[in-house]
């Protein structure tokens, strides 16, 4: 308001003429102008705010571009991408946001909206969901992301408090009071270190905290926190409502353990024992699995004697040049090719499939509809044998290697699978359950998947499969393969498996779905569902 009082003020200045011949007018303006002086004042600080502002950012883009000439694969740090995509999409925005009383810096937004492709508010969101599913799946700490200290060769920079707020607050307004928590105590750690130069104000984190950490049940914790807000701030209305309500909390919360209202021993509703549990996930139980196996944990299980690395050549494709063929699992079959793709074949794929790129969709079990999901994050694109004679000679390897038909089979799908990207446990067949007919008879069901690993991933990105236990690391130019279907034709629940999120660096893959229809003579039906014609040739 100050500011636009000023600029008309200027505005009447530049109208007005011959001031001098009135002493009147020279005395009023004399008069005026201190607050002349004052609205320039005014005008100053606004700009050097934001000069500081602009100094900061442009500080950051030349520490992450110097960085960037340091590694080659700096994106690929998790905490990287979350540093980058804040810093286009909070740092840049709110220095935008900034200017746009300014015409002659309005300019200079819309040239920077119409020349960059700037990441959004979703992106912002989603690299901070993807920060926590990183967390989770290979138990990292709060404090070790905030340090730096990722499971990886590669340190990035330290977190400041206000990041560390930002992971809070939007774990916060997703409901997900877990991170929040976890979050917020790491901000105000980070608030401690930074002393006289806090990066966000402590008030509005604890006030996060205390509503986070009462919704995990700790009520006592959030009647300290409350309690030291008011110290810092007394006027702060909510904050002294929050702590009546606590306290009549606490009071009933003490009648509880006291055995008035129940077991005394009950300490899932102790309020002086921290408490911040998981949420519940729709995997259940299998999310452990599935996080155990993206981690590496052992799985107890048994070992087959039948498992065997060989070079095949059972086909006449093969004869000149047999495939290094692994069976991995015995029952149900898996198998991993090594070096069976050549990095041109590679550079052709992933050249052919980038402009194509979209997030990726799934089938929806309640609807039948395709549509994006929050348990597969990644993006992904088709490809057909006609675009490229590399792509037509892969098919043609894919059924000399399977010994299968590909005339009904899908075309190619690359997915690319960025920070945090992930596909959890899941299906590749239609289940009879499915609504609708998912394939239709002209193709049948997907019998088999084969498996294409364009890139490897420093740390993450393995295949899983949670009811066998079984872990397929992505190495670059292998490829997995399994029947999805029993000989019969029935579902084999033994292959659900899921693609774990990448920790750092990219994950490449190709993968094509083969059907039924065309297998009748190839893959035949036996007298028992379990019963398998594969020989060994």
């Amino acid at each position: 308001m100050k500011l636009s009082f000023f600029f008309i003020v200027l505005y009447m200045g530049a109208v007005r003429s011959e001031m001098f011949t009135s002493y009147e007018e020279m005395k009023r303006l004399a008069d005026s102008q201190h607050q002349v002086a004052e609205h320039l004042s005014n005008f100053v600080e606004f700009c050097d705010k934001r000069l500081n502002i602009a100094k900061k950012i442009v500080g950051e883009f030349k520490k992450f571009s110097q960085e960037s000439s340091k590694q080659t694969n700096i994106v690929g740090n998790p905490v990287n991408a979350f540093l980058l995509i804040k810093l286009m999409v909070k740092d840049l925005q709110n220095f935008v946001d900034s200017l746009n009383t300014m015409d002659e810096l309005k300019k200079f937004v819309r040239d920077i909206k119409e020349d960059v492709f700037l990441p959004d508010n979703e992106d912002y969101e989603g690299v901070i969901k993807a920060m926590h599913r990183l967390e989770d799946t290979y138990l990292i700490q709060p404090n070790d992301i905030r340090l730096g200290n990722l499971k990886t060769q590669h340190p990035s920079r330290p977190l400041s408090a206000f990041e560390c707020f930002e992971l809070g607050r939007i774990a916060y307004e997703n409901k997900d009071y877990y991170h929040a928590v976890r979050w917020m105590n790491e901000s105000l750690v980070q608030l401690e270190i930074e002393g006289d130069s806090p990066s966000v104000s402590l008030v509005q984190v604890l006030d996060y905290y205390a509503f986070t950490t009462a919704k995990q049940g700790n009520i006592k914790h959030a009647l300290d926190l409350t309690k030291k807000l008011v110290s810092i701030e007394p006027d702060h209305e909510r904050a002294r409502y929050n702590i009546d309500y606590f306290e009549k909390e606490l009071k009933d919360y003490k009648k509880k353990l006291q055995g008035e209202l129940g077991d005394p021993l009950d300490l899932s509703i102790n309020p002086y024992i921290f408490k911040n549990p998981r949420p519940e996930h729709a995997l259940g139980l299998e999310r452990d699995v599935y996080e155990a196996l993206c981690r590496g944990d052992p799985i107890p299980g048994k070992v087959s004697k039948n498992l065997y690395c060989r070079y095949a050549s059972y086909h006449p494709m093969l004869k000149i040049a047999p495939v290094k063929e692994e069976l991995i699992n015995d029952n149900p079959k898996i198998w991993l090719y090594h070096e069976i793709i050549t990095e041109n074949q590679i550079e052709i794929m992933k050249n052919l499939a980038r402009p194509k790129l979209k997030r990726a969709i799934v089938r929806s079990p309640i609807t039948g509809q395709y549509e994006t999901a929050e348990y597969r994050i990644s993006k992904s694109g088709w490809l057909t044998d006609n675009e490229h004679p590399t792509l037509r000679f892969l098919t043609s390897l894919l059924g000399a290697v399977t010994n299968l038909s590909m005339s009904t089979a899908e075309e190619w799908q690359i997915a690319n699978y960025g920070i945090g990207g992930q596909y959890e446990p899941h299906f590749d067949f239609a289940r009879k359950s499915d609504p609708g007919d998912a394939f239709g008879t002209e193709i049948g069901n997907r019998i088999a998947t084969w498996l294409f690993y364009l890139d490897s991933p420093e740390v993450g990105g393995a295949t899983v499969f949670p009811p066998i236990g079984i872990r397929v690391n992505p190495i670059r130019r292998s490829a997995a393969f399994w029947y999805n279907l029993y000989p019969s034709g029935d579902g084999d629940y033994r292959t659900r498996h899921a693609a774990c999120p990448v920790l750092f660096g990219t994950k490449w893959v190709s993968n094509k779905w083969i059907h039924m229809v065309g297998q009748e003579f190839l893959r035949k039906c036996n007298l028992k569902r379990e019963d398998s014609p594969e020989v060994d040739y």
